[in-house]
């Protein structure tokens, strides 16, 4: 295994500090850093969020509990900010990881709701996030409004995170994740807190996704794929892979680093490579869920299934990642680490690759992403066609009204282009237009 792959999968096993809490600064005699004001959230009433340090003043303010090394962490947040409501006094007793907040709720005089039967939020409650061998995180909700599915986007607001302010979609009963690999353990609501109720949180489950063949950038190119494997974009090759040969459907395409090839993935694991694409390896036995998405990486390719496991050339297939919702479907390589997106708009980063936000207000399920040229940015499709941007991503535009399903979304050197089912390519920037495709079997 090449030592670029080889960090790439160490990354995503360990999850390489990607999303975990930020490391303790160094102190400073002005005290803590302040990343935002408490003027700034909770419509005014907030309380100072800081950044890691052993300070024991931020903002003018002293620190409500912590430790010595950083006593700015994610627990102290909500116990000051509590504190300063008149909702529970003090350190939260028995607390010394913000899992605990969860388990102790009643101890506290606190209520909760397991995650998956979430009736209802306050602003201002708790969200209790755990991740396994970990400490978990919490954070403050912020408000809470109403997507135009009827689903709720609840903002939050944390401390001793690389992002201060995270979205979290909430549907039938369940919050889903901000954070790689944490899952939600479920919301504890302070009896004296008597804020706007928010009930409900909308329809239930996202629906499954049936997804074709896929398109990938190329150079000045633009490869596009059926679910019969028939190919559009001019790369050399062996002729389309006869639809006899496939079993199940083809599910997505890459282009291989030189654009002088690609590979074909079926939703049963098959592997077709054209042109200087290199032999693919078998499916692993322990492969859980269909094959969704496959991507060019240093040493040959990276394929995920639809229940988030990865593998590739040398590669031992990773675990899926914990506290996802919906189903997998992207992977997105980059450099030094790759992303996973699911269609509940979480990205799971791996390696160097950064989370930089999950979508939260679509209409319908998230379909595919792509990442920029730099590295720090992407943007999602969901499957009305709407597009959401990241970093230093753009948004340029979604597909208009009455056009078909979005299929896919591929960043190219001046916007993007989406292409829906139909395989209409609909291109956004400086050279934006339409295309049609020629006759076709299957679906994009």
């Amino acid at each position: 295994m090449s030592t670029p792959l080889k960090q790439i999968i160490a990354g995503g096993m360990a999850a390489a500090g990607v999303l975990a809490p930020i490391a303790p600064a160094e102190a400073s005699a002005a005290g803590a850093p302040l990343r935002l004001a408490g003027t700034s959230w909770f419509a005014g009433g907030g309380v100072p969020v800081c950044g890691a340090s052993t300070a024991t003043s931020c903002a003018g303010q002293r620190h409500v509990g912590g430790v010595s090394y950083n006593w700015w962490q994610c627990v102290e947040l909500p116990q000051r900010f509590y504190l300063k409501r008149g909702w529970h006094s003090g350190v939260f007793s028995g607390v010394g990881i913000a899992s605990q907040i969860f388990t102790r709720a009643a101890a506290l005089g606190m209520e909760r709701q397991a995650n998956g039967s979430i009736k209802s939020i306050v602003p201002g409650d708790m969200i209790v996030m755990n991740r396994s061998g970990a400490a978990g995180h919490v954070v403050v909700v912020e408000r809470v409004t109403v997507n135009k599915d009827g689903t709720r986007n609840v903002v939050t607001v944390g401390q001793n995170s690389q992002v201060v302010r995270n979205p979290m979609r909430w549907h039938g009963g369940r919050l889903d994740s901000f954070w790689a690999s944490y899952s939600v353990a479920g919301v504890v609501h302070a009896k004296k807190n008597m804020g706007i109720l928010s009930t409900d949180g909308g329809p239930a489950d996202y629906p499954a996704l049936v997804n074709g063949g896929g398109a990938r950038p190329f150079g000045a190119g633009y490869l596009s794929v059926t679910s019969t494997g028939q190919v559009f974009g001019g790369l050399p090759g062996a002729a389309p892979t006869p639809a006899s040969t496939v079993t199940g459907r083809i599910t997505d395409a890459a282009v291989t680093p030189s654009g002088a090839g690609y590979w074909l993935l079926s939703s049963s694991g098959q592997i077709f490579p054209y042109g200087d694409a290199a032999l693919p390896v078998a499916r692993p036995a322990t492969a859980q869920g269909e094959l969704v998405a496959i991507d060019a990486a240093p040493n040959g390719y990276l394929v995920t299934t639809s229940t988030g496991q990865v593998y590739g050339p040398g590669v031992w297939i990773t675990a899926s990642p914990e506290g996802y919702s919906g189903q997998f479907v992207d992977i997105e390589v980059t450099t030094g680490g790759y992303w996973l997106l699911t269609s509940a708009g979480q990205v799971h980063p791996f390696g160097a690759a950064k989370w930089l936000g999950n979508a939260t207000t679509f209409e319908r399920a998230i379909v595919a992403m792509s990442g920029t040229a730099t590295g720090r940015g992407y943007v999602m499709v969901d499957v009305a066609g709407n597009v959401f941007a990241f970093g230093d991503a753009e948004h340029l535009g979604d597909l208009p009204e009455g056009s078909a399903e979005a299929a896919d979304i591929a960043v190219t050197a001046t916007g993007y282009v989406i292409t829906t089912k139909t395989g209409v390519r609909h291109t956004f920037g400086p050279d934006a237009g339409v295309t049609k495709p020629g006759a076709f079997n299957g679906m994009f």
